[in-house]
């Protein structure tokens, strides 16, 4: 019986294997989860390790060359005449070629990593405002299902009334048409929180079937970014560094094109060894140790065409950089005037039409009660009630995307601020 029981046991667990359990985050932890885990941002850091690797190689001196050459008479008199020589030599610079090339190389490297940065700063920025469409989602498919349960509260009630003879079934038919509405206001916004939802997923570096419950409620959301004190000025934007750090590379560029023109002296010594037919006394033996020098001289080639790109190089990056800071003063200038008409906005909801719908709905249902005012004017208040909800919630959503667009153009998430480090993923699956 014990065998039996643990056979049955054993197979229904896997006929019913365990659900994985919900990973929850709020928002700042799907952001530090996306950092860590994004796989097109683990991908993209190995753009720093490839730049270190080209600035390990470049500056290195030039491989010393060696050289062996021998001849013989074998072929044609055969009178035993021969030679042989081994040389070898290596080529020095003549200019700061090599520490240019080095210099060019860092440069790289620090543009790698702000690259990453910056590919950090809009991964944050996209990982917050799909967290908080996700939730402003569920918020209207919860407006939207209350205002359905109202509607078919009231059917029911109207079916009695028409069983009782005190009801119409033109009221009963508009109850079903607004309960069908909400229906499908509902089943929308679940399609968006379920699409967004997935997209979240793809953006923090998890599967499509792994659980994930968002902790951190929309009105939290913005509680969060409204106690952190606003900045009207950037204060980490990688991608301004990353154009400052072209006009150094660019600069660079310039005065290693100068230096290439000389590319160096080879050195190099040579041992002969000659044995040669020399007449009347017959074969006879010469050893020869010699210096060979080569001087390159840039007549025709002088680098001029790559020195006079990279100060074009140089002019464009100045430009982009001025044009740069220029589009960043303006966004910072939107971005802070869209929080602030978003947010008044949200307030004049909160403090005088919220009020009022309150009010009106209470004195409305009073005087249906009564049979004061008609069953659709009451539908309409309603429905127009619910429909404004539904715009408040919307409203909410709007202050928190301008919120995170205001961070994102400053650049003063904790995160931009860190070292130029590459963290490895917590949540990644371990391979066997």
């Amino acid at each position: 019986m014990t065998r039996w029981l643990t056979i049955l046991i054993v197979l229904g667990a896997f006929a019913f294997p365990p659900t994985a359990a919900a990973l929850g985050l709020s928002m700042e932890g799907a952001v530090q989860a996306a950092l860590m885990g994004n796989p097109t941002l683990i991908a993209a850091r190995f753009e720093a390790a490839k730049a270190h690797g080209r600035l390990l190689q470049a500056g290195l001196m030039p491989n010393p060359e060696f050289e062996f050459s021998g001849m013989s008479d074998v072929a044609f008199g055969a009178e035993g005449e021969n030679s042989f020589t081994v040389g070898i030599a290596q080529q020095f610079p003549l200019t700061a070629r090599l520490s240019l090339a080095r210099q060019v190389r860092r440069v790289e490297v620090a543009q790698a990593l702000r690259e990453i940065r910056n590919g950090e700063r809009l991964l944050v920025a996209r990982v917050q405002g799909l967290y908080v469409k996700v939730q402003a989602a569920r918020l209207r498919q919860k407006v939207a299902a209350e205002a359905r349960e109202s509607s078919m509260n009231q059917i029911a009630l109207m079916e009695k009334r028409v069983a009782a003879g005190q009801g119409s079934l033109a009221e009963t038919a508009l109850l079903r048409v607004d309960e069908r509405r909400w229906w499908n206001a509902a089943r929308s916004a679940k399609t968006d929180a379920e699409v967004t939802m997935l997209e979240l997923k793809t953006a923090v570096g998890l599967p499509a079937d792994q659980p994930l419950e968002l902790t951190q409620s929309l009105d939290a959301v913005v509680t969060t970014f409204q106690q952190k004190s606003p900045t009207s000025s950037p204060l980490h934007r990688p991608d301004v560094e990353l154009a400052l750090l072209e006009i150094d590379r660019a600069g660079a560029e310039v005065r290693l094109a100068r230096a290439e023109a000389w590319e160096g002296i080879t050195i190099g010594a040579q041992y002969t060894y000659d044995h040669a037919v020399d007449e009347p006394a017959g074969l006879n033996t010469g050893q020869f140790l010699g210096i060979r020098v080569s001087l390159p001289l840039p007549v025709w080639d002088d680098r001029r065409g790559a020195v006079t790109e990279n100060k074009a190089l140089r002019d464009q990056a100045v430009a982009k950089v001025r044009a740069l800071e220029l589009e960043i003063g303006n966004s910072i200038a939107t971005a802070t005037r869209r929080v602030e008409l978003f947010q008044q906005q949200f307030n004049d909801y909160r403090s005088g039409t919220e009020g009022i719908l309150r009010q009106n709905e209470k004195e409305l249902s009073a005087a249906y009660e009564q049979g004061r005012v008609d069953l659709s004017d009451l539908l309409q208040l309603r429905a127009q009630s619910a429909t404004l909800r539904v715009e408040s919630v919307t409203l909410r959503e709007n202050v928190a995307l301008a919120l995170i667009d205001l961070q994102a153009t400053t650049g003063n998430h904790p995160a931009i601020s860190l070292p130029y480090t590459q963290a490895k993923s917590s949540l990644s699956k371990k391979k066997p």
